[in-house]
Order: C-alpha cells, then sequence, then structure tokens
C-alpha cells in the first residue's frame, strides 16, 4: 500500500457503497473495506512523510529570504527615489481633423496633456508649439505668449490638460485675426458643383484640370468683389514673400503640377512659462501637416487674362490721340492711373498687360508721324512700371495709389519731345542761316574775285612806281632837257596808274 495504489483502493470502495439497511455484510466486503481503509492509510502516512521533507526543503531555501528582501526593499526605496522624476513627465498627443489643407484655411491642432497614468493634467501647464513653416496664432478661449516671429507661441492648457493652436499660411503675419477669419471663410465659398472652393483644390490633380479652374473662376470674383477686402489683401500679401514671388516672369510652367508646404509642428510643455524657471520639458510631440498652394497658378492664370480690358482701352483712347505727342502721353496716363485706382496689386499687373497689348492693337484715323514712338513709349513706361511694383521692389502705402513708374518714363518722354521741338525749331533757323551763308559765299567769292583783280592792280601799280622811281634816279638838275624829258615820262606813268585805278 503506497501513494501509488491510492487510486485504485479508493476505487474499490465504489464495489460495496449503496448497501440497503438490513443488506448483509460479505466477507469479502468487509476485507475489501479494510484492504482499502488500510491502503489510504498507509497511502495518508507516506504523503505526510512526503511533506515533512518538503517542508524541511522548503525552510532551508527560505531561511535567507528575509535578508535579500530586507535588501530587496532597500533597493526599491533607492529606485522610487531615482524614478520619482520621471514620474513627474507627462504624455503629449497632437492630434488634427485632416492633414491637408489649401492656403487660406487655418489648420487647427489640439495637444492633450496626461501623466504618466493616463489622468488628465489639470494644473494647466504652458505648451510650446514650434512650427518649421507657417505662423501660429492660439484658437479661442486660450491664454497666450505669441513668438516675435510668427512661427512659435505658448499656449497655457485648460483644466483638462488641452492646448489648441491654429496654423496659417506663412505670408498673412499682417493680417488681423478678423481678416484671416474671413479668408478661411472664402476658402468655403460654394461653386456651381456644390463643392466648397478648398475641397475642389485639393481634388483636382493638377492646376490646369477643369476642377482647379472652375475653383480659379470662382476666385476671380471673390478677388474683385471687395477692393483692398481680406481676399484681396490676403492674395496681394503673398508677392511679399521671396518663397511665393512669381511677378514679374510668369512662370509658363506652373499648372504642371502643385506645390505643397510641408508643416511640422512640435509642441513642448512645461509647468510654467517663466524663462527664468530651471525646469526642461515634461513632455512633447509632434504632428505634420501640408499646405496646397493655388495662388501661384491662379495668379498666372488671372494676370495673363487681360483680353477684357483691350476694347476699353482702345474705345477710350483712340478717338482723342493724335494732337500732340505730349498731350496723347497725359491721355492714356491719366486713363490708367484712374483705372487701377481700385483693383489690387495683381489687379494692377493684370491691367498692365491689357495696356500693353492695347498699345499695339490702337489704330487712328490719320496717325501723326509720332505714332510708333508713342506706342513704344507707353509699353516702356507700364514695363518700368510693373517691374517697380514687383517682388522686392513693390511699392507700399501711398505709393500704390499713382504710378510713379510711368511719369518718370512718360516725363522722359515729354522732356525729349519737347527737346525734339526745340531741334526742329533750331534747324529751321539753321537751314535759314545756310541759305545766308550760301548768299554770303557767294559775296565772298565775288570779293575774292575783286581782291585778286586788285592784287593785280596793285601789282601793276607797284610796277609803275617802281619805273616811276627809277626815272626820278635818272633826271640831271644840271640838264634842262633831261629834267623835262624825265617829268613828262613820269607824268605819262601816273597817268597809266590814273586808268589802272579808273577800270579797277
Amino acid at each position: 500500500m503506497s501513494l501509488e495504489t491510492l487510486f485504485e483502493d479508493v476505487t474499490q470502495l465504489d464495489t460495496i457503497d449503496n448497501k440497503e439497511a438490513g443488506s448483509l455484510i460479505k466477507p469479502d466486503d468487509w476485507n475489501t473495506l479494510v484492504s482499502s481503509v488500510r491502503g489510504i492509510g498507509d497511502a495518508l502516512i507516506e504523503y505526510i512523510d512526503q511533506t515533512d521533507n518538503r517542508i524541511g526543503d522548503m525552510q532551508e531555501i527560505l531561511a535567507p529570504l528575509p535578508g535579500r528582501i530586507d535588501n530587496l526593499e532597500t533597493d526599491i526605496a533607492q529606485l522610487s527615489d531615482q524614478i520619482q522624476p520621471l514620474m513627474d513627465q507627462y504624455i503629449v498627443t497632437m492630434r488634427t481633423t485632416k492633414v491637408n489643407y489649401a492656403l487660406g484655411e487655418l489648420c487647427e491642432i489640439t495637444a492633450e496633456v496626461r501623466d504618466l497614468q493616463g489622468n488628465a493634467v489639470t494644473s494647466r501647464p504652458w505648451v510650446d508649439f514650434v512650427t518649421t513653416w507657417g505662423q501660429l496664432r492660439a484658437a479661442p478661449g486660450f491664454s497666450t505668449d505669441v513668438g516675435a516671429t510668427g512661427n512659435s507661441i505658448s499656449v497655457r492648457a485648460n483644466s483638462s490638460g488641452v492646448a489648441r493652436v491654429l496654423v496659417k499660411s506663412a505670408h498673412t503675419e499682417n493680417l488681423t485675426e478678423a481678416q484671416e477669419t474671413q479668408v478661411a471663410a472664402a476658402m468655403e465659398a460654394t461653386l456651381p458643383s456644390g463643392e466648397f472652393f478648398y475641397q475642389a483644390i485639393m481634388a483636382a490633380p493638377t492646376p490646369s484640370s477643369d476642377t482647379a479652374q472652375q475653383a480659379f473662376q470662382m476666385m476671380n470674383l471673390q478677388y474683385e468683389m471687395a477692393p483692398s477686402g481680406p481676399v484681396q489683401m490676403y492674395i496681394d500679401a503673398y508677392q511679399q514673400f521671396p518663397e511665393f514671388q512669381i511677378l514679374p516672369q510668369w512662370n509658363p510652367s506652373i499648372f504642371t503640377n502643385w506645390k505643397n508646404y510641408r508643416t511640422v509642428v512640435v509642441a513642448f510643455v512645461k509647468d510654467d512659462s517663466d524663462p527664468t524657471t530651471p525646469d526642461s520639458a515634461k513632455g512633447n510631440a509632434s504632428i505634420q501637416v501640408n499646405f496646397r498652394d493655388w495662388i501661384g497658378p491662379w495668379i498666372d492664370g488671372y494676370v495673363n487674362d487681360f483680353e477684357i480690358f483691350i476694347p476699353e482701352i482702345i474705345g477710350t483712347i483712340g478717338p482723342q490721340l493724335g494732337g500732340a505727342f505730349a498731350l496723347d502721353l497725359d491721355i492714356i496716363h491719366d486713363l490708367v492711373e484712374t483705372n487701377i485706382g481700385v483693383l489690387g496689386t495683381i489687379g494692377r499687373q493684370r491691367y498692365y498687360n491689357g495696356v500693353i497689348a492695347a498699345m499695339d492693337q490702337v489704330e487712328i484715323t490719320d496717325p501723326p508721324p509720332y505714332m510708333m514712338e508713342l506706342r513704344n513709349t507707353v509699353k516702356h513706361a507700364v514695363s518700368i512700371q510693373q517691374t517697380q511694383e514687383a517682388p522686392g521692389l513693390a511699392l507700399k502705402g501711398n505709393q500704390l495709389g499713382g504710378t510713379p513708374g510711368m511719369k518718370a518714363i512718360a516725363g522722359s518722354a515729354k522732356s525729349a519731345a519737347a527737346a525734339k521741338d526745340t531741334a526742329d525749331s533750331t534747324l529751321g533757323t539753321y537751314e535759314a542761316l545756310q541759305a545766308e551763308s550760301r548768299v554770303m559765299n557767294d559775296k565772298i567769292v565775288a570779293l575774292d574775285s575783286d581782291l585778286q583783280v586788285t592784287h593785280q592792280l596793285s601789282n601793276t601799280i607797284n610796277s609803275e612806281l617802281s619805273s616811276i622811281g627809277q626815272n626820278v634816279l635818272r633826271i640831271n638838275t644840271l640838264d634842262q632837257d633831261s629834267v623835262q624829258g624825265q617829268v613828262n615820262l613820269i607824268t605819262a606813268q601816273i597817268g597809266q596808274i590814273n586808268e589802272v585805278l579808273r577800270r579797277g
């Protein structure tokens, strides 16, 4: 009997159970019962012996455990001190409603701050947001400290551990919050297809696709709807930033593909916003979003759609031209300056293109001789004005109310025309002088001829005088006949001189 036969001993008891009252216990049943009980008892004794042995072994094993537990408690206490600063760290998660945006939309990013146990941090820590592209603005209802350049901002989390920030286009730093909101609303203008403007832009495969072109037509109306309004200001400001500049050289390949600006927004969490506090960020996270540039392709198409201005320009200036060069320049300049008064920077470039094209097409019944010079002068003046309003040289403030570049060229051209008129007048005087000079020259030639005759006479007289002098030397004062003869000869020579002078 042992633990090995315990199962068999217990099973044998099944053969003698279920006895009814009055049933006899047969010897075999009794023997089976006694045998099974003895076997179970032996097995129990063996198990107790084995258990005692195991307990002894366990006591030997467990004997050093109290010391080891004491050491472990010490180690845990030290580890707890070491990791306590880590337990003050936060878990930061960032999210946004979508990843891709069109320029003009406001991307709202939410940062949620929790402790390591997953509980919301209610102490209202500060979240420093930094973006690699674009401008940052706090969402309504949050305390903020804005960075100097607009690409960083500190936002204080609310009592739920949440801080929100808005990411906007990089070129909107001069727009107010209200104007930015109006631009964002314009991005939700509905197209005939039922789509919002931004939806059509994001769905269009290329800027030249029908979907994009339909959206651009709607934006033409938005740009022209309110002169100096938020949409016009937003688009015009685009040209003032180097990464966006396309004027005045239009890019023929700008419709090939969209240009996207990918930005990474990083959030760092601190307990306060005091820069003198020597605490480091207790948590950080980052998120990436894209902004699609639709303004560049729109500008390129808009400024080249200038044919609508040509009939009005020709119809206005055509009947007035031909009076005088300076007068015609003033007529054209006044028309341009009047019509650009309500246009934005991009609208002005578009109108200038129309003026240049109109000067090539305008015709008058009796064109003046300076017509070609007038065309070239106006085109040159308008081109100079376009360049003066180009990126890097763009006019600001009240200067946009006029056309100083055109004025300068027109003034120079009129000065040149006046100089030409003076030259023409001088030429007439010169021609008169030339005629008088020719008469004088004829007189000089005649006088020269007379002088030659006079010279000849002089030579003749000199010869006669020389002869007279010789005859005077031959006079013999003692000989009366000699004196009389020489006097007669001298008298005759004097008469010849008088005759020469008379003929001369």
